[in-house]
């Protein structure tokens, strides 16, 4: 009889970020040809940048876990790292259009938040948040030292003018741009299609 003792580790409960690239958890050591290096994409450029965001959010759960594969922290690295250079690049600030301030407006992906600019300072912001393929406007911040300028719509504005320019798909979730859309009324041709009728649908127009 074999009176070898034996000492079973439990496998915690999966959930999304530990089964991001097909890898379970456990305490034994992962093969350099894993299925998660398998599944990582080797050229991250040729990723839409909503992606590469909610790969880099999945990621960073996946290194919090009790035994996160040896490859995570070099797959979050180099999401973070494209997503940084297209920050610089693509996600420049712009001029702010047809509003009479003089400032810039960019879509600051590696925050999730949409900023303006006056005069090289951080004016105001609209934080977002992706979920099921929507961009959610959450909260719309202007700082108490721009409040008197009345640059709210300003902001309001520039986001959805941005957005309809992009074709994402933005749902006025939060109180400041549900407030300015009905106040504003002609700005609702720069929602999408579904979104304009949710909206009406929701305000009894």
């Amino acid at each position: 009889m074999n009176n070898a003792l034996y000492v079973h580790f439990p496998t915690p409960d999966l959930d999304a970020p530990a089964a991001l690239w097909g890898h379970t958890p456990r305490p034994a050591a992962v093969s350099g040809s894993s299925a998660g290096e398998a599944q990582f994409p080797t050229d991250l450029s040729t990723l839409p940048t909503r992606q590469l965001r909610t790969m880099c959010n999945l990621t960073y759960q996946l290194m919090d876990t009790a035994y996160p594969p040896p490859e995570v922290r070099e797959h979050y690295e180099a999401l973070v790292e494209e997503l940084e250079h297209r920050e610089q690049t693509a996600q420049a600030p712009v001029p702010v259009e047809s509003t009479g301030q003089r400032g810039t407006f960019r879509d600051n992906v590696l925050y999730s938040r949409f900023e303006l600019y006056r005069d090289g300072l951080m004016a105001g912001y609209v934080k977002y948040e992706l979920r099921g393929g929507e961009v959610l406007l959450i909260q719309a911040v202007i700082d108490r030292r721009f409040r008197s300028m009345g640059l709210e719509p300003v902001l309001m504005q520039s986001v959805l003018m941005n957005a309809h320019r992009r074709r994402l798909d933005i749902a006025p979730y939060c109180a400041e741009s549900r407030e300015f859309l009905r106040e504003n009324p002609q700005f609702l041709r720069l929602l999408l299609p579904h979104q304009r009728d949710r909206f009406l649908a929701a305000a009894g127009g």
